[in-house]
Protein backbone atom coordinates (compact mmCIF):
# COMPACT_ATOMS: atom_id res chain seq x y z
CA UNK A 1 0.00 0.00 0.00
CA UNK A 2 1.36 3.92 -0.84
CA UNK A 3 1.64 5.55 2.17
CA UNK A 4 -0.46 9.60 1.84
CA UNK A 5 2.49 11.22 1.83
CA UNK A 6 3.96 9.12 -1.04
CA UNK A 7 0.96 9.40 -3.17
CA UNK A 8 0.58 13.30 -1.83
CA UNK A 9 4.32 13.52 -3.68
CA UNK A 10 3.38 11.17 -6.79
CA UNK A 11 0.56 13.05 -7.70
CA UNK A 12 2.29 16.22 -7.22
CA UNK A 13 5.12 15.30 -9.30
CA UNK A 14 2.78 14.05 -12.33
CA UNK A 15 1.33 17.01 -12.29
CA UNK A 16 4.22 19.25 -12.20
CA UNK A 17 5.79 17.40 -15.61
CA UNK A 18 2.31 17.51 -17.33
CA UNK A 19 1.92 21.36 -16.53
CA UNK A 20 -1.66 20.50 -15.44
CA UNK A 21 -4.19 21.79 -12.75
CA UNK A 22 -7.00 20.29 -11.35
CA UNK A 23 -9.35 21.65 -8.63
CA UNK A 24 -8.67 18.07 -6.44
CA UNK A 25 -6.55 18.19 -3.47
CA UNK A 26 -4.31 14.97 -3.18
CA UNK A 27 -5.68 14.36 0.11
CA UNK A 28 -8.95 14.11 -1.95
CA UNK A 29 -7.78 11.19 -3.65
CA UNK A 30 -8.59 7.52 -2.87
CA UNK A 31 -5.79 5.09 -1.73
CA UNK A 32 -5.30 2.69 -4.39
CA UNK A 33 -6.69 -0.34 -2.75
CA UNK A 34 -9.80 1.78 -2.30
CA UNK A 35 -10.01 3.40 -5.30
CA UNK A 36 -9.58 -0.25 -6.58
CA UNK A 37 -10.73 -2.73 -4.11
CA UNK A 38 -9.46 -6.30 -5.47
CA UNK A 39 -11.07 -9.73 -5.08
CA UNK A 40 -9.85 -13.42 -6.67
CA UNK A 41 -11.91 -16.39 -6.18
CA UNK A 42 -10.89 -19.70 -7.30
CA UNK A 43 -11.59 -23.34 -6.87
CA UNK A 44 -11.10 -26.89 -8.57
CA UNK A 45 -13.62 -27.00 -11.23
CA UNK A 46 -14.83 -23.14 -12.10
CA UNK A 47 -12.70 -20.67 -13.93
CA UNK A 48 -10.72 -18.17 -12.07
CA UNK A 49 -12.33 -15.36 -10.79
CA UNK A 50 -10.72 -11.83 -10.82
CA UNK A 51 -13.25 -8.86 -9.71
CA UNK A 52 -12.44 -4.89 -8.64
CA UNK A 53 -14.85 -2.57 -6.93
CA UNK A 54 -14.15 -0.08 -8.76
CA UNK A 55 -14.79 3.85 -6.41
CA UNK A 56 -17.15 6.26 -7.98
CA UNK A 57 -14.68 9.00 -9.77
CA UNK A 58 -12.30 6.34 -10.89
CA UNK A 59 -11.67 3.76 -13.55
CA UNK A 60 -9.41 0.93 -14.76
CA UNK A 61 -7.64 0.08 -18.19
CA UNK A 62 -8.62 -3.00 -20.20
CA UNK A 63 -5.19 -3.09 -21.71
CA UNK A 64 -2.97 -2.28 -18.38
CA UNK A 65 -4.62 -5.86 -16.64
CA UNK A 66 -2.23 -8.29 -16.73
CA UNK A 67 -2.51 -11.92 -15.27
CA UNK A 68 0.63 -14.15 -15.22
CA UNK A 69 1.33 -17.84 -13.74
CA UNK A 70 4.11 -17.95 -11.01
CA UNK A 71 3.37 -21.72 -10.73
CA UNK A 72 4.80 -24.29 -12.76
CA UNK A 73 2.16 -26.61 -14.24
CA UNK A 74 -0.26 -24.40 -14.04
CA UNK A 75 -0.80 -21.58 -17.08
CA UNK A 76 -3.44 -19.10 -17.39
CA UNK A 77 -5.86 -18.16 -20.32
CA UNK A 78 -5.99 -14.72 -21.37
CA UNK A 79 -8.95 -13.61 -19.66
CA UNK A 80 -12.66 -13.15 -20.29
CA UNK A 81 -13.27 -9.42 -20.29
CA UNK A 82 -17.12 -8.04 -20.40
CA UNK A 83 -17.51 -5.10 -23.05
CA UNK A 84 -15.60 -2.15 -21.98
CA UNK A 85 -16.28 1.58 -22.28
CA UNK A 86 -14.38 3.75 -24.58
CA UNK A 87 -12.58 7.23 -23.32
CA UNK A 88 -9.84 9.08 -24.92
CA UNK A 89 -6.86 9.17 -23.19
CA UNK A 90 -4.29 12.16 -24.32
CA UNK A 91 -1.35 9.59 -23.55
CA UNK A 92 -2.85 6.13 -24.97
CA UNK A 93 -5.36 7.60 -27.52
CA UNK A 94 -8.87 5.55 -27.54
CA UNK A 95 -8.87 3.14 -24.42
CA UNK A 96 -11.27 0.91 -23.38
CA UNK A 97 -11.79 1.14 -19.74
CA UNK A 98 -14.10 0.10 -16.98
CA UNK A 99 -15.88 1.63 -14.09
CA UNK A 100 -18.17 0.76 -10.99
CA UNK A 101 -17.39 -3.25 -11.00
CA UNK A 102 -15.07 -5.28 -13.28
CA UNK A 103 -15.36 -9.10 -13.42
CA UNK A 104 -12.89 -11.32 -15.44
CA UNK A 105 -12.84 -15.20 -16.02
CA UNK A 106 -9.43 -16.72 -16.40
CA UNK A 107 -9.69 -20.77 -17.06
CA UNK A 108 -6.48 -22.43 -15.61
CA UNK A 109 -4.39 -25.16 -17.74
CA UNK A 110 -3.22 -27.74 -14.69
CA UNK A 111 -0.28 -30.61 -16.43
CA UNK A 112 -1.24 -32.51 -12.92
CA UNK A 113 -4.28 -32.80 -11.58
CA UNK A 114 -3.26 -33.05 -8.40
CA UNK A 115 -1.57 -29.40 -8.44
CA UNK A 116 -3.64 -27.66 -5.77
CA UNK A 117 -1.49 -24.67 -5.21
CA UNK A 118 -1.48 -21.40 -7.78
CA UNK A 119 0.66 -18.18 -7.04
CA UNK A 120 -0.18 -15.55 -9.50
CA UNK A 121 0.66 -12.18 -10.31
CA UNK A 122 -2.00 -9.69 -10.84
CA UNK A 123 -1.06 -6.29 -12.23
CA UNK A 124 -3.82 -3.36 -12.83
CA UNK A 125 -4.14 0.07 -13.82
CA UNK A 126 -6.30 2.72 -13.40
CA UNK A 127 -7.12 6.93 -12.90
CA UNK A 128 -9.44 9.58 -11.03
CA UNK A 129 -11.69 11.33 -13.69
CA UNK A 130 -9.92 13.97 -12.43
CA UNK A 131 -7.04 13.30 -14.73
CA UNK A 132 -4.75 11.50 -12.13
CA UNK A 133 -3.51 7.90 -12.45
CA UNK A 134 -2.08 5.97 -10.24
CA UNK A 135 1.18 3.71 -10.80
CA UNK A 136 0.46 0.13 -11.49
CA UNK A 137 -0.37 -2.48 -8.96
CA UNK A 138 1.13 -5.58 -8.73
CA UNK A 139 -0.62 -8.00 -6.60
CA UNK A 140 0.72 -11.70 -6.01
CA UNK A 141 -1.33 -13.97 -4.89
CA UNK A 142 -1.35 -17.79 -3.23
CA UNK A 143 -4.86 -19.56 -3.76
CA UNK A 144 -6.32 -22.68 -2.53
CA UNK A 145 -7.37 -24.78 -6.12
CA UNK A 146 -8.39 -27.76 -3.84
CA UNK A 147 -12.01 -27.11 -3.16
Amino acid sequence: MVKPSILKFLVYLVLSFTGQTFAVEPDELLQPDEAFQFNATANKTDPLLLSWDIANGYYLYRHKIKVVSLTNGIKVSEPFFPVSQTKHDKFFGDVDIYRDHLEIKILLQRQEPTLNKLMLEVTFQGCAEVGVCYMPIQKTLSLDLSD
